[in-house]
């Protein structure tokens, strides 16, 4: 059984000044990374529902990625400018690609200099992995996908993981709810609406009990009226690693620009067998 998270996308968590909420959940966020770290792990599959695509499923295969990410949505703001310098698992990837073809879906190689690296993958790697130790193995989040086949996705990442002796962890990078405040407020301003609070608590209560089904069979309703983040698709990806028939422990709740963000740990308990 593989460690899993599911951590926000948002870069207000890198702020300077950041609200208690923005706060707490990068502080979750770290703490995931202690983890992941304590259990062993030597690659984290990654799923950002920032890099998102509508063609088949790229994977990232090039070696390292540097460089620096203006945010299209905060550039003009302190959150907008984020460094990134990541360690690709470039033998997994291929393997995962691999993986993923052999399951009967379409897998693209993505490796070419300059690669636009995405907001939520640069913001959850730097608060997971601060000392630029870790390695990765990035899927993009297929737009069109239905959520067997982003559980597909996932189940030929742990294998590949597992043919070549990897010890991997499952992170899935999304926020809950979407609604964004589309005014520019203080940091102590922010809020979810009642109505998105309500719908991620009761989609967290299911988390927490273990009840994958239930937060599976909510989730298009849950995306019709909170906006779920990518109709929540990051959910379905962590179900196809396995992890998620387990409570979730959930580190950090609270809104990021009026959307809903959550932190949640599904631990090496116990669960269903992949």
């Amino acid at each position: 059984m593989v460690p899993a998270a599911l951590v926000p996308a948002m870069p207000h968590l890198l702020a300077g000044d950041p609200a208690a909420s923005w706060a707490e959940l990068a502080a979750a966020t770290r703490n995931v990374g202690d983890r992941l770290r304590a259990a062993g792990v030597d690659t984290v599959l990654l799923l950002s529902t920032q890099w998102f695509t509508v063609l088949g499923h790229q994977v990232q295969c090039d070696d390292r990625l540097r460089g620096r990410r203006t945010d299209e949505n905060w550039y003009a703001h302190d959150y907008g400018h984020l460094d990134h310098d990541l360690a690709v698992d470039s033998e997994l990837a291929h393997a995962w690609a691999d993986a993923i073809d052999a399951a009967g879906l379409q897998a693209r190689r993505t490796r070419y200099d300059g690669f636009p690296v995405d907001t939520g993958t640069v913001v959850a790697s730097r608060l997971l992995d601060p000392g630029n130790e870790g390695r990765w193995a990035q899927v993009s989040c297929n737009l069109y996908a239905d959520p067997s086949a982003m559980a597909t996705v996932a189940a030929a990442g742990v294998r590949a993981a597992e043919g070549l002796g990897r010890r991997a962890g499952v992170v899935a990078v999304s926020g809950l709810s979407s609604g964004l405040t589309p005014r520019w407020i203080r940091p102590s301003e922010d809020r979810a609406p009642p109505e998105h609070d309500r719908w991620n608590r009761k989609v967290l209560d299911a988390i927490r009990a273990g009840d994958r089904d239930a937060v599976l069979a909510m989730r298009e309703e849950f995306a019709a009226a909170a906006q779920a983040d990518s109709q929540f698709r990051a959910f379905a990806f962590l179900d196809g690693s396995g992890a998620v028939d387990r409570p979730g422990e959930v580190l950090a709740y609270g809104p990021v620009w009026g959307t809903g963000a959550a932190v949640v740990w599904w631990g090496e308990s116990t669960g269903r067998e992949t």
